[in-house]
């Protein structure tokens, strides 16, 4: 666990070094590039969960994961030489395909790998380190960018990911699969089945929404301090401070235990939502939007494993198959955060905005656990 949890780190966190990122590539290479940088690599990702999470389910994690490792540092490095917005489009996007078939695989390797009563534990450590990421891509990016030029964070994170690799080739084992009933296509059908179901279509509408707010979030959080009289070193700080909120992703195992799964995510929703609701009313004092992010943050951290195991429960026994559908609705969202971000420069109303998607998905959620209590009676 502590192999898969410390790759999922660097794995994530090159989707969220991004962000700080825009400015420094955008003035070497010439025009906005917020698609290139941001938008093909989420949007690669997003729809690499549906093409891995099945191909998994029917050849194996192991057998898949340390390959996907080795594609995706050797496509980190290729970005550090990117020299144009075409270019750089290009191997974001082959980046985010090959970063795809890590995630959905080791999600559906850990909840295999893991008891029962230690499941929700295991698969919200994974969530810590996704989370965290989103975090410590910002300031790994920001730092390195800063001192050393944006090519480097790229060439820093090739060579960790290379790390991983071989670390995992070494270390990961998995139990001899017994006889796979059925071909690829079978996976695919399954997966198929899962996303037409009525509890996970309302499943999906809230998903959407949390990388979306997240991502968008700090996207428009740079700038808004800027505005505040803030240098980037000092931005960078600011970016931390939703560092510790992140690890409330660790109480989900003991909540969903007391309230159930769907509680809880709706629980992290709701605070997700009067966090940014706080931002935006506090939005001209750095200490309030210090202050509400970290709510925020706290939110987001309950919600994404809790939905992640929904998720999951909703597709057993394809696992992988119920962790691709997630990852690609959330991912979508987090491609879209960026493009979000940037349809006004006004962030109190832009965050109040935010605050009510997450609301309205909270009823969502509390509308799918009620669908899937009435699938349950029909089967």
């Amino acid at each position: 666990m502590a192999v898969l949890v410390l790759t999922a780190l660097i794995v994530l966190t090159q989707l969220y070094a991004a962000i700080p990122l825009f400015a420094p590539v955008g003035a070497e290479l010439g025009g906005d590039v917020t698609f290139a940088l941001a938008t093909c690599f989420s949007l690669c990702y997003a729809a690499g969960f549906l093409i891995w999470g099945p191909v998994s389910d029917q050849v194996g994690r192991r057998k898949l994961m340390v390959p996907g490792l080795l594609a995706l540092s050797l496509a980190t490095l290729a970005c550090a030489f990117a020299t144009s917005v075409v270019w750089l489009a290009a191997l974001r996007g082959l980046q985010g395909l090959a970063a795809a078939s890590f995630t959905p695989v080791a999600l559906a390797y850990l909840a295999e790998a893991t008891p029962p009563e230690r499941r929700h534990s295991a698969i919200g450590a994974m969530s810590t380190a996704f989370l965290v990421a989103g975090i410590f891509g910002q300031v790994l990016a920001s730092y390195v960018s800063l001192w050393f030029g944006w090519p480097w964070v790229f060439v820093v994170c090739a060579t960790v990911l290379a790390g991983s690799c071989l670390t995992a080739a070494l270390t990961l084992s998995e139990a001899p699969r017994g006889g796979v009933s059925g071909h690829l296509g079978h996976r695919f059908a399954a997966l198929g089945r899962v996303a037409v179901k009525p509890s996970v279509l309302a499943l999906c509408c809230s998903h959407v929404t949390l990388l979306l707010t997240f991502v968008g979030m700090y996207t428009a959080l740079g700038p808004h301090v800027g505005e505040l009289g803030l240098d980037p070193s000092d931005v960078i700080l600011i970016r931390l401070v939703g560092l510790p909120g992140m690890f409330a992703a660790l109480t989900v195992g003991p909540l969903a235990r007391r309230w159930g799964l769907n509680a809880v995510a709706r629980t992290g929703f709701l605070v997700a939502s009067l966090g940014l609701a706080g931002e935006a009313v506090l939005a001209q004092s750095l200490v309030g939007v210090c202050a509400a992010s970290l709510v925020f943050v706290v939110g987001i951290a309950v919600a994404v494993p809790a939905m992640i195991t929904l998720f999951g429960e909703a597709a057993a026994p394809d696992r992988a198959g119920g962790m691709a559908l997630n990852g690609f609705v959330l991912f979508v969202g987090a491609s879209v955060g960026p493009l979000a971000a940037s349809l006004t420069s006004d962030f109190a109303l832009l965050l109040a905005g935010f605050a009510t998607l997450l609301g309205v998905s909270a009823v969502l959620l509390l509308a799918s656990d009620r669908l899937a209590a009435k699938e349950g009676d029909a089967g």
